[in-house]
């Protein structure tokens, strides 16, 4: 249905519909005398317009399911998803390819986002915020990481600045969190960082945590959990 002609028509009373010059409409539009007719008819409520029943197939709707099992399984980009099916003999666009990926990669997100809500003592998580450029008078450059603790419960916050992320800094920093809080919670989210994990959870397998990070944990007294591929949702808490 052409969009200019039903919006001209929208504005015609019932009156007007049938003093209207169909032809000359017809003329100023570019349409047959019959189109016009046809859409005065719809506007009146007469005519019941026809839904289309073609079946629209996309040159993708064959590879869905390859791309989804690379992005899901192997963490593949969409260019990567794209060279592999078009060695496989896809022929359309890498934009379709890159659309559906971040379609599919929302849609995983809205599925696999649960807030944690907890009982004191019982949770917090952990957050980097990276490679932040600060700037002083001077014009000298600094890059900074903050490190951020957040209680479940309470949303109390601990924050410290740091000048890189290794595992030696996250172990520091930690504890002066625990020191801060005077307490260390039940469990701690963390995302799938180097320093933390060294195989993150896939369809095949599961967690592998730092054996030196796996110490720690046991030694201080807290559960490790990683989050998930698509659950950066599930640590609601971190905002700064």
């Amino acid at each position: 249905m052409r969009d200019d002609i039903r919006d001209a028509i929208s504005f015609l009373s019932k009156e007007d519909m049938t003093m209207f010059n169909k032809s000359e409409l017809a003329r100023r539009y570019g349409c047959d005398p019959r189109t016009i007719d046809r859409y005065l008819k719809i506007q009146s409520g007469e005519l019941v317009p026809k839904k289309s029943t073609r079946i629209y197939q996309s040159k993708l709707d064959d590879y869905k399911s390859i791309i989804i099992n690379k992005v899901d399984t192997y963490g593949c980009t969409a260019m990567a998803a794209y060279k592999f099916i078009k060695k496989k003999g896809y022929t359309g666009k890498y934009s379709i390819v890159a659309d559906f990926v971040k379609h599919h990669k929302e849609q995983e997100t809205k599925k696999a986002t649960i807030r944690f809500e907890t009982n004191p003592g019982l949770q917090a998580q952990v957050d980097w915020k990276e490679d932040m450029i600060l700037v002083n008078r001077n014009g000298e450059i600094f890059k900074i990481n903050i490190f951020l603790m957040v209680l479940g419960y309470s949303r109390y916050k601990f924050i410290m600045l740091t000048s890189d992320r290794s595992q030696e800094t996250l172990f520091n920093c930690m504890v002066s969190a625990f020191q801060f809080f005077g307490g260390v919670p039940k469990e701690i989210l963390f995302d799938n960082m180097k320093t933390v994990v060294d195989h993150s959870k896939s369809s095949f397998s599961k967690t592998v945590f730092n054996q030196r990070f796996e110490y720690f944990a046991k030694d201080i007294g807290f559960e490790p959990i990683a989050c998930r591929a698509y659950r950066p949702q599930t640590k609601g808490y971190v905002k700064i």
